[in-house]
This record gives C-alpha cells, structure tokens and sequence, in this order.
C-alpha cells in the first residue's frame, strides 16, 4: 500500500501540472498590483443605494476601452473614504460622493483585487469627475 503511494504523488503532481495552462485563462480574479493607470473611463449608468455603516454605494460604469484603460464596463463599490475628486480645466479639486450622478462621466481607478467578470467588479481606490 505505501509503495502504491510513493508511486501516486508524482503522477498527481504531473497530472495537476498538465492541467494548469495559462495562468491568464484560469482565473476570474485580477490580483496584478495597480500601476496608478485609469482602470475604467466612463458614465455612470447606475447608482446603488448606500448600506449605512457597509458602503457609500456602488456605481456602474460604462465607456470605451481606450489605450490607456483596462475596462468598458464596471461594477464599482466606494467607501466613505474612497477620494473623489473633479477636473476642472489644467486643475483637479476635491468632489464628494454626493456629486456622482447618473449620467456623471469619470475616470476610476481601482483598489484591491479586481473580479474579471463582465462587468468587471473592483473597490474604487479613486475616483474623478471629469467634464
């Protein structure tokens, strides 16, 4: 029996190594570090109602995927302290979750671990109203 075991490991592990393939079409989560780039650029489409005390909401986002964004669409959740920020001409002052609107465009850029579905779904690490 134990001579059985000995000889079944390595298969396993070869068997587990065939298997693995590209580590881009494995999984659904997005774990690269974030470069400081814009991950979504875009209107919001939709706005969730906040949970006193869990999120200041979730925003979904739908743009174009340009050469410096990663994403069209987005499901994005904020927290109380996520920085949200408007461009107005060369200069960016400070916005509040308030100021997001339906219809509202922004570039966001994204916190954390990022779930590779369609949408994508991510924290807001920043966002930017931008006109």
């Amino acid at each position: 029996m134990r001579g059985l075991a000995v000889l079944s490991a390595p298969l396993l592990s070869l068997a587990l190594v065939a298997c693995g393939g590209d580590s881009e079409d494995q999984g659904a989560l997005d774990t690269s570090p974030i470069g400081g780039g814009i991950d979504i650029r875009g209107k919001i489409v939709e706005i969730a109602t906040p949970l006193p005390g869990v999120s200041a909401g979730t925003l979904v986002v739908e743009g174009e995927i340009e050469a410096d964004t990663r994403y069209a669409r987005a499901v994005i959740r904020i927290k109380e302290t996520t920085p949200v920020q408007r461009k107005q001409g060369t200069e960016t002052v400070s916005a509040t979750i308030a100021d997001l609107q339906v219809g509202t465009r922004v570039e966001v850029k994204f916190e954390g671990v990022v779930a590779e579905l369609d949408p994508a779904q991510a924290g807001a690490g920043e966002i930017t109203i931008i006109e």
